[in-house]
């Protein structure tokens, strides 16, 4: 009982930072439909955060449920988790695929990446499935759960850690050449970067599966599925904030923060993306009306 009850309140500390988390899904997604860019990444996004909100609430239901509906609550739980974690990641890789569609190569090379998380992904639901499945001696327990043994928490780590480092490394190599501003270059590949976050929560909920420590695990599984939506978010949530706070009085209301202004005033420079130079091509730059508008155009 006195286990119960700390777990309760670990969840109820849990549950501020996941609707954090949820609610800037929802901003994310509102702003997206509203300027009329909704685009895969979004899609993936609200994908991960509808599957976040049924982990929240499944995992409280969960808790004070028995029988039957405690069983459902585990299985819905359990797959959701995973879900809403693969769904940040494939939200993250499409932002780039959409910013590499002019370049053929980049492009496909991203569609590749996204077929090798789907593997990964399914492989994962699938091991699940069969070792929940399996034995359903578990079914008959006092608060039916199943934990998954040492092979797929590590097999879990082991993706987890090479879908991350593929986010990281082939945003870093896209993005490092891209001829912007010093702060703003820096505040893309850092939001790209960040998808690393995704890797440290997984190795802390693994740590803490290993070593059996339920409340441990419990704050570090609310926290991995918390910081995965967080980090899909940022991109979105970071660039609109840098261009509300860093607009001019002379910019354009545009509805979108993107839209090419009618005459742009001298005070504004011209932003060039060297594309060519990341590719390696002879694409001709893409010309924008000022350094935001790389951030909210292509992001």
């Amino acid at each position: 009982m006195e286990l119960t009850s700390s777990i309760v309140q670990i969840k109820a500390a849990m549950s501020v930072v996941q609707g954090t988390a949820l609610g800037l899904t929802v901003f994310r997604v509102w702003f997206r439909l509203h300027i009329k860019r909704f685009w895969w990444e979004d899609a993936w996004a609200a994908i991960a955060g509808l599957c976040g909100a049924a982990h929240v609430i499944n995992s409280w239901v969960h808790l004070f449920s028995q029988g039957t509906t405690c069983i459902v609550t585990f299985w819905v739980t359990s797959f959701t988790f995973t879900c809403a974690i693969w769904s940040a990641r494939m939200s993250i890789l499409f932002a780039i695929t959409r910013i590499a569609r002019p370049t053929q190569w980049i492009f496909h090379l991203s569609l590749g990446f996204a077929i090798l998380f789907f593997l990964m992904w399914g492989g994962f639901i699938v091991q699940k499935t069969w070792d929940f499945g399996s034995n359903r001696r578990w079914y008959y327990t006092t608060c039916p759960s199943c934990r998954i043994d040492r092979s797929m928490a590590a097999y879990e780590v082991a993706t987890a850690c090479v879908a991350d480092a593929i986010l990281m490394v082939f945003s870093l190599r896209f993005f490092w050449n891209v001829n912007l501003p010093t702060r703003q270059r820096r505040m893309i590949l850092a939001i790209f970067s960040s998808s690393i976050i995704m890797s440290l929560f997984c190795l802390f909920h693994a740590i803490a599966h290993f070593l059996f420590v339920i409340e441990v695990e419990t704050i570090a599984v609310n926290l991995e599925v918390s910081f995965s939506l967080i980090v899909c978010n940022l991109l979105v949530v970071v660039t609109y904030a840098y261009r509300v706070l860093n607009r001019k009085p002379d910019d354009p209301e545009d509805d979108d923060y993107s839209s090419p202004t009618p005459s742009a005033p001298t005070s504004q420079r011209l932003t060039t993306i060297a594309l060519g130079a990341v590719t390696g091509t002879s694409a001709p730059g893409c010309r924008l009306n000022s350094p935001t508008s790389f951030v909210s155009e292509y992001m």
